[in-house]
């Protein structure tokens, strides 16, 4: 009896190290590739030989093009999906092997043309690396961070600030003071108020929207929300800001870059309750057609619409206003697929050429060079 115990334990040692050689072999497999693809997408160069241009950069947090088409199935037709120059699909993986994207990830991609861990923001092997909204400044182009919820979350943080973790906010709130950059617009007045004496040494404090018009210097403005509607002066909406912070970006004759996030998509989206994730989306619609009416009376403008990520695994076949569900998500998390991309105005590019999150940023960085 002892000797057959031995023997069906040395069997089974056998069979395990089998399967841990052939896993090993399989994730290796799996690493390898998806390194070559994160080295494919970096080594991308692109050049950009057309006139001198804003750029305006607006992000839906979460938001997959299954978003698009349930939203167009609930509101009709939404601006950004039918009145683009250009339609596409960007790709949103990390550097992580086995998961789908974070948004400190994404918004790094999306601000430097670099891939880095989940999580990591701004930063990649313990070295900064260069966003969008540092390049501007160094060109003396006039800046701006705009997001629906605290300026200090993981998609506006990428493109201002350098840390090792999304959740080092403290750290991501000091590097923002310290900028140059001229604004902030965001929520969380509760986060902010109590340090409205530590952000007054470094910029003006705002937390009416009335008060956005008369401040001066570098700007950081707190408010109780962002709602769908306007909600008085302590709640504008996305649109609203994007448009004050456009009055006063578009005076500096440099030029200038502003990110927008739409940061709420993703929120109800985790949570699987779709109804109010695509309110957000029309949100979010209505301050793309706001920002892309003014990007065309001051001209020399180009706005980029796209996503960091999908959330939620939305499913969406064709269904009716009446048949959309919270059960159409299949998951509370990030997922894998591509996400939509969006161009307006003109430009001397081919931007069928842009395929992943990366080469937005490089398309961005090109454009703002271009001076």
């Amino acid at each position: 009896m002892e000797n057959t115990i031995k023997k069906w334990l040395k069997i089974a040692a056998i069979v395990l190290a089998v399967l841990i050689v052939a896993m090993s072999a399989t994730l290796g497999g799996m690493a390898a590739a998806h390194y070559a693809k994160v080295s494919e997408v970096e080594s991308v160069q692109i050049e950009y030989n057309g006139e001198k241009l804003n750029v305006i950069l607006m992000i839906g947090d979460g938001m997959g093009f299954n978003h698009v088409k349930a939203a167009t199935a609930e509101y009709g037709d939404l601006f950004f999906a039918t009145n683009a120059d250009y339609a596409g699909a960007v790709t949103t993986f990390s550097r992580d092997v086995f998961g789908p994207t974070d948004s400190a990830a994404a918004a790094t991609a999306l601000a430097t043309g670099r891939k880095t861990d989940n999580g990591k923001v701004g930063t990649y092997g313990g070295r900064d690396l260069t966003s969008t909204t540092e390049l501007a400044m160094s060109l003396g182009m006039a800046t701006g961070i705009i997001a629906t919820e605290g300026v200090d979350g993981a998609t506006p943080a990428g493109f201002s600030a350098h840390t090792s973790s999304r959740s080092n906010l403290d750290e991501i709130l000091q590097d923002q003071l310290a900028s140059g950059i001229d604004l902030f617009f965001g929520s969380n007045v509760e986060r902010y108020a109590p340090l409205k004496e530590q952000i007054e040494k470094r910029r003006t404090y705002v937390d009416a929207f009335s008060g956005i018009a008369t401040a001066q210097g570098r700007i950081f403005a707190a408010f109780d929300e962002i709602p769908l509607e306007s909600g008085g002066d302590s709640s504008p909406t996305l649109a609203s800001l994007a448009v004050a912070a456009l009055d006063i970006l578009s005076r500096d004759e440099d030029g200038f870059f502003l990110m927008i996030e739409e940061s709420h998509i993703d929120k109800y989206s985790h949570n699987n309750e779709l109804s109010k994730a695509l309110e957000h989306v029309k949100a979010y619609d209505n301050a793309v057609k706001a920002v892309v009416e003014y990007a065309k009376e001051i001209g020399n403008t180009i706005v980029i619409v796209t996503a960091d990520h999908e959330t939620g695994g939305l499913q969406y076949n064709g269904e009716t206003a009446a048949q959309l569900s919270d059960g159409m998500y299949t998951r509370g998390s990030h997922s894998k697929a591509d996400v939509p991309f969006y161009v307006f105005g003109d430009i001397d590019f081919d931007l069928s050429a842009i395929t992943d999150n990366t080469l937005i940023a490089k398309l961005c960085q090109a454009i703002v060079s271009a001076r």
